[in-house]
């Protein structure tokens, strides 16, 4: 009780210094006479409501968030936690980032196992609304006090703190991922095809491709099974079944399952395995669950296909294409980057002379994202699609003898490294240790201006 007392003794002081007494203070918040003097003078006192507390707050013009460490009594009164009490309470202090004191009470609020169910509930409502970081702490708890390790509840939680850890530090983002994995079959079927493409995605800028093949593997599955499913004359959604955000159609998932393998086998150099799953995605138009979202992905991956279609030519040496490959450059301007890597790393693997396109082509990465605010490629992929870049600009510089532009190039790619702390990177840059040497340690510490 000794939280309550330090409440009601900090109540009853800034009531005094501002000159209150139970009727000024009744008529300036609108709550009853009577219910001031149950809360402050009873015995044993009335528990406060976090309403209530809400309310004196306001009517004394003290700042959000007082006596919220000495409210924590009040929840758990005569040592009985009351949910009326605690939920508004952990809201709040959400909403301040209070999160001390959430997981203060989280904690001993589930010494009783019980309440594992509100506590999740609680994190889905957070999560739903968009309040990931606030989600956090929630889905923690119930990963802690889980105790069935094969519940759909645990497997729900761990995704969504895979969701809410996700930035742009690779190697932060490869420990989010190895935590999550186990945890990916149990999972409903929606979340689960969101599960399995953000896996793949994030493997895919960390450069690890086989795992992102086993993981396109597992996408068409899901997807393809649930295809089947929804186009049984009998099927019926389940009612409240989990989703993630944002939804996408489940030709997206089919798509991005075939796009992803085909993606992995390049990054493999196993490009003749790699075509026919180009074909496959390039014409979704025959998909018989289909909305307007649905429509508009199909229209991407036929984008998406031509694109790689022509990556492939350009990595088997077929280097007759590249008006073509500009044609498509200038349709597809979102494009153009991704191509600009495949244009560079093909010319270094056949020695071919692509200067003109370069230079055409190439801008630094602040001008490219001014340029395109309608880029449907988030940031963080685009940072590290530079950094890339740089790396095999670096390599093809070098090749013809341009001391300065390979240096400046390693310099973008070293610092964007850094940035998203991508391994995957750091080992582009240590194989240019590979070859001859053409720059000394003064070339890349000290700034050259790229013409």
């Amino acid at each position: 009780m000794e939280k309550s007392f330090k409440l009601r003794a900090a109540i009853e002081k800034e009531m005094a210094a501002q000159g209150h007494n139970f009727s000024t203070l009744s008529e300036k918040s609108g709550m009853n006479r009577g219910v001031f003097s149950a809360i402050l003078n009873s015995t044993p006192p009335k528990p406060v409501s976090f309403h209530q507390l809400a309310t004196i707050t306001e009517a004394l013009s003290m700042p959000p968030g007082w006596l919220f460490d000495e409210y924590v009594g009040e929840c758990f009164y005569d040592g009985k936690p009351n949910r009326r009490r605690i939920e508004p309470f952990l809201l709040a202090c959400s909403e301040l980032g209070r999160t001390d004191l959430v997981r203060h009470v989280l904690k001993r609020l589930l010494e009783d196992l019980k309440y594992v169910p509100f506590v999740f509930e609680t994190a889905e409502s957070l999560f739903m609304a968009e309040k990931f970081a606030q989600a956090v702490p929630f889905y923690e708890i119930v990963v802690e006090h889980e105790k069935h390790q094969h519940s759909v509840r645990l497997s729900v939680s761990q995704y969504r703190l895979f969701r809410a850890r996700l930035t742009e530090d690779g190697e932060e983002n490869l420990k989010a991922a190895v935590q999550f994995e186990p945890f990916r079959g149990l999972l409903p079927v929606w979340l689960k095809l969101d599960a399995l493409l953000r896996l793949s995605n994030l493997y895919y800028v960390l450069g690890k491709y086989a795992e992102m093949e086993t993981l396109a593997d597992e996408l068409f599955e899901a997807a393809s099974k649930r295809y089947d499913e929804m186009r049984a004359p009998d099927f019926k959604e389940p009612e409240n079944e989990l989703k993630p955000l944002p939804l996408k159609s489940l030709v997206f998932y089919y798509g991005s399952a075939l796009l992803h393998k085909q993606l992995s086998l390049i990054e493999q150099e196993r490009y003749e395995e790699a075509r026919p799953y180009g074909e496959q995605y390039a014409d979704l138009s025959a998909f018989e669950i289909m909305d307007d979202d649905g429509r508009e992905e199909v229209a991407n991956f036929k984008i998406f296909a031509l694109g790689n279609r022509l990556d492939l030519e350009l990595m088997l040496g077929n280097f007759s294409i590249l008006p073509q490959y500009a044609a498509y450059m200038d349709e597809h301007p979102n494009e153009e980057l991704l191509c600009l890597v495949s244009l560079v790393r093909a010319a270094n693997r056949h020695h071919a002379d692509v200067d003109d396109l370069v230079s055409e082509r190439y801008q630094p990465l602040e001008d490219y994202l001014e340029q395109r605010p309608d880029n449907y490629y988030p940031p963080s992929v685009i940072r590290s699609t530079f950094a890339s870049l740089h790396y095999h600009l670096a390599v093809y510089h070098h090749h013809r003898g341009r001391r300065d532009y390979s240096s400046a190039h390693v310099r973008e790619c070293w610092k964007l490294s850094q940035e998203l702390n991508n391994q995957q990177h750091f080992r582009q840059l240590a194989s240019l240790l590979s070859l001859p040497p053409m720059f000394n340690q003064g070339d890349i510490d000290s700034p050259v201006n790229e013409a």
